[in-house]
């Protein structure tokens, strides 16, 4: 006991303390002695290589009044721990752990510094677990902030990721201002590296509509989209939410819009359903068409490919197509 935060910051002695604290033959006398000594010192052990989890470990196994005074000993530090490298895992862990109540207090603190901390390479893991563990009206303050800047948010890293969880999380109802704010800035973001995957999950957790604006912007210039690194994901998934999503019922006409764009007229020699089986970000789509194609536009496409087949069969991206016509189709 005289050496208990010595231990704490020693690699092993972390280990052992760790050990004893989920050691259930231990008394809870004992266990309280131990939460006695590191709960004044829990903000400056936050940031420990190894004394972070001996924190950890108490929010883990300490009791409702334990938590709420640990809790509270953090609160003052919760902004500076959040953008450590060890001190987000401790206020990560907290915010899991205790009662709505003291969410409440840890998150007041972070209200005015939600920007750092969602630029932050260690703040955005709270920020996220704060939509995550947290009742969905509590994290208003979130969406705010991301209202406010929501196309650098989604083109940012750890941003995008923000609002990925975001669009997980909470109800559309609440998200009505940053939706707007992405579907006006669909061509951008399905084009950028972290914009396509929120364009991404918009399509998989959006409201209707916005899945339905989302297929017909994509639509409209269906080759650039499907011919780009980046935004032939977005197209794909296009394909599959309008296939096998949760509204694909209601996206019935958007789908058939997106099909005739990709076959286009027949005789065309240039049509854009030639021009991505030649691409090689293009070609995938071509694939995943195949694995999504019904009825009688599977033929359809088929036909279509078949149309081109002499071409397609010298072409480095072709011959997947080919490959994957004979998986889907047979000889």
């Amino acid at each position: 006991m005289p050496h208990l935060l010595e231990f704490a910051k020693d690699q092993y002695g972390s280990r052992f303390l760790q050990a004893k604290l989920e050691d259930a033959s231990i008394g809870k006398e004992e266990k309280q002695k131990v939460f006695a000594v590191i709960c004044p010192e829990a903000a400056n052990l936050a940031n420990d290589v190894s004394g972070n989890f001996v924190v950890q470990k108490l929010f883990d196994f300490g009791d409702s009044e334990q938590k709420k005074e640990l809790a509270a000993q953090l609160q003052p530090k919760i902004v500076t721990l959040s953008t450590e490298t060890y001190g987000c895992r401790v206020v990560q862990k907290a915010i899991g752990a205790v009662s709505k109540e003291s969410q409440l207090l840890l998150a007041k603190e972070l209200e005015k510094h939600v920007s750092d901390c969602i630029l932050s390479m260690h703040g955005n893991h709270v920020i996220q677990k704060c939509i995550e563990q947290m009742p969905p009206d509590s994290v208003t303050f979130i969406i705010r902030e991301v209202e406010a800047k929501t196309e650098m948010y989604a083109t940012h890293t750890y941003g995008c990721r923000v609002i990925q969880r975001l669009l997980e999380h909470c109800a559309s109802a609440q998200l009505g201002t940053m939706l707007n704010h992405i579907l006006e800035s669909v061509p951008k973001l399905a084009q950028d590296g972290f914009g396509n995957y929120v364009v991404q999950h918009m399509l998989e957790h959006g409201r209707c509509e916005d899945k339905k604006r989302i297929i017909q912007i994509i639509s409209e210039d269906i080759v650039n989209f499907a011919k780009h690194k980046n935004s032939s994901n977005v197209v794909e998934k296009c394909f599959e939410i309008a296939t096998v999503g949760e509204h694909a019922q209601q996206l019935e006409q958007e789908r058939a819009q997106l099909w005739a764009k990709v076959l286009g007229k027949p005789g065309d020699t240039l049509s854009p359903l030639y021009q991505m089986t030649e691409d090689r970000f293009g070609n995938y789509i071509v694939q995943r068409m195949m694995e999504h194609s019904r009825g009688g536009e599977r033929e359809d496409l088929r036909m279509a490919i078949m149309r081109h087949q002499e071409a397609i069969r010298n072409s480095p991206n072709g011959k997947h197509i080919l490959t994957a016509l004979h998986r889907e189709f047979g000889q």
